[in-house]
């Protein structure tokens, strides 16, 4: 398999703890010891940043990894290790470079297939994740993980009919709320609705994966715009089970989607109090705060934010956004343009960005932007009125 080989382990899915378009995010990813190859002086700082890994000191481990690359920039322990720290750190772009930088000196290594696919999965990117689960199928037929993670990206990319074809014996097998859960959307999905509804009425009438499957439920309402819908529901799964993981979160968006801001705040806050590392109840919340213009308290919530996923363009916005109206350009100016540079098709980045420059003296910088604006099609005014009025939160439906 290479030298400094890792492993990458990985668990089944927790039905409904966290939905990401209705599915849960699967998460895994463990170290393991470097190869006998490497020199002594890696093979210790291999350990040292492995035994970093494991205590979750993510700075210390990174640079351990970092390390041993510089010495042998193809040793594919610390490529996969390093693509570890980055994707449990919410660096997902960064993982991904890691990940395909290992797979091209071993392309058909299942651990870095599986750390691949899951480091796009967790994006909901499905359809990017869809060949690496693939090929992690093809590798392995029997099992079970590999073939629910390879259908959910098939069901959620537009590719349902394989998707059923994989499902149909995985749940005869497995009667695992998520395999059928998974299994009635691709029915409903190849125009098979009445099958869908039979194959979810089993998680409705089941005791056991009742609230679960209201969860869902709620998700697929919300999904749907249709807000009071989901409320009620996950009003149920609260009477049902006040503690149930992440359902305080959808609430708090539901009642975003619903312009009732103060339930929203009331929300999110429980969740966090529920599960203080919810980093999307946290971006929820801070971008809430800023969008009404309570800034100051919206920040720390999206720095945070930010420190854990730095690729999230609109946590970049939020922050740049608020920096402006707190009389801080130059921080605005850093975080605006990190959110242009991720996503360079958004006009009201590009407004403000041109207008925190403007601030500073710096014409020339923001005469482009202001350019970039009327590129896209939107005029200064519409870009002013959606960046500084709209109450809308990026993510929210």
């Amino acid at each position: 398999m290479g030298r400094g080989h890792f492993f990458g382990c990985y668990t089944g899915p927790r039905f409904m703890k966290r939905l990401p378009s209705a599915i849960l995010l699967l998460a895994a990813l463990l170290s393991a010891p470097a190869g006998a190859n490497s020199s002594t002086s890696s093979q210790k700082i291999f350990e040292r940043a492995s035994q970093a890994l494991q205590a979750e000191d993510y700075a210390a481990a990174e640079a351990g990894f970092r390390e041993v690359l510089r010495a042998e920039p193809n040793n594919l322990g610390a490529l996969g290790n390093l693509g570890v720290v980055y994707s449990r750190t919410h660096r997902y772009a960064k993982a991904i470079e890691v990940y395909k930088h290992a797979l091209r000196i071993s392309p058909k290594d299942p651990g870095i297939l599986l750390n691949l696919g899951l480091a796009y999965f967790k994006q909901d990117n499905y359809a990017l994740a869809r060949p690496y689960f693939a090929q992690l199928h093809a590798l392995r037929p029997e099992d079970a993980q590999a073939t629910k993670l390879l259908a959910t990206c098939l069901v959620f990319s537009g590719k349902a009919a394989p998707a059923l074809a994989l499902l149909k014996p995985l749940a005869a097998k497995d009667q695992d709320p998520a395999n059928l859960y998974l299994l009635s959307i691709a029915y409903t999905k190849t125009g098979q609705a009445e099958a869908g509804k039979q194959v979810f009425g089993k998680l409705l009438t089941d005791p056991s994966t009742r609230t679960q499957a209201n969860f869902v439920l709620g998700r697929a309402y919300y999904d749907s715009d249709l807000f009071q819908e989901a409320e009620g529901v996950f009003k149920d799964v609260l009477a049902a089970d006040p503690a149930f993981p992440g359902v305080h979160r959808e609430l708090g968006k539901v009642y975003i989607s619903l312009r009732r801001n103060d339930q929203a705040q009331q929300e999110l806050r429980l969740a966090l109090q529920q599960d203080p590392k919810d980093d999307s109840a946290g971006y929820f919340l801070g971008a809430l705060l800023v969008q009404i213009g309570l800034y100051s308290e919206g920040v720390p919530y999206l720095e945070r934010g930010d420190a854990l996923n730095p690729d999230s363009w609109a946590a970049c916005f939020y922050l740049g956004k608020a920096k402006l109206k707190l009389n801080d350009p130059e921080a605005a100016i850093n975080y605006l343009q990190k959110a242009a540079d991720m996503n360079p098709d958004e006009a009201t980045v590009f407004y403000l960005l041109g207008t925190a420059l403007r601030s500073v003296g710096r014409a020339e910088e923001s005469r482009k932007a202001f350019q970039r604006v009327t590129e896209l099609h939107t005029t200064r005014l519409d870009a002013n009125k959606r960046a500084l009025e709209d109450a809308h939160v990026v993510g929210a439906h």
